[in-house]
């Protein structure tokens, strides 16, 4: 219950959900739902310059699947409402009512940058991931599918997944 109430205080002072800031909600939604683009163009212009970053890329996307499903089973076990389900805000992505903790979008985009961190020395545009991963975890707050602590935790967890599998295979 101090997590919620830490998270409720965090959403409000952020500002995030508020039709009022039209501008900033409209880029929020259409964010969240389109990060995927902008990750995909920096994976795509990586893998089109440099055809030995195949393997960490496959690496990274497949890694990002597995994650992706164990943390929508984390999500469907821990049960967190959403800031839209407990009246902060709308529903402005029209997502469901299940779980957001962690959020899934983060644990994503945070085990693709995690898994490609250690190639950043040879593509710098891959330092744009973490960059799509924050900007995506803002978004998602901001639209009001997920508090401040949901992205945190998804962020870490993907990072720390996608590290991982990466040094590992």
């Amino acid at each position: 219950m101090a997590l919620l109430n830490l998270d409720i205080r965090c959403f409000r002072w952020i500002g995030a959900g508020r039709p009022d800031r039209p501008k900033r909600l409209h880029l929020a939604i259409q964010f969240a739902r389109w990060s995927w683009v902008p990750l995909l163009a920096v994976i795509s212009g990586t893998l089109a310059f440099r055809d030995h970053m195949l393997p960490p890329v496959l690496t990274a996307l497949l890694s990002a699947g597995v994650l992706q499903l164990l943390v929508k089973r984390a999500s469907k076990r821990w049960c967190a409402k959403r800031p839209f389900a407990v009246g902060l805000c709308d529903n402005h992505l029209g997502h469901s009512d299940r779980g957001g903790m962690p959020s899934t979008h983060a644990a994503v985009m945070g085990c693709v940058a995690g898994a490609l961190m250690p190639w950043v020395g040879v593509g710098s545009e891959l330092v744009l991931i973490p960059v799509i991963a924050v900007l995506t975890g803002w978004a998602r707050v901001h639209a009001g599918a997920h508090f401040p602590s949901d992205v945190v935790a998804g962020l870490l967890m993907g990072m720390a997944f996608g590290w991982g599998t990466s040094h590992w295979l």
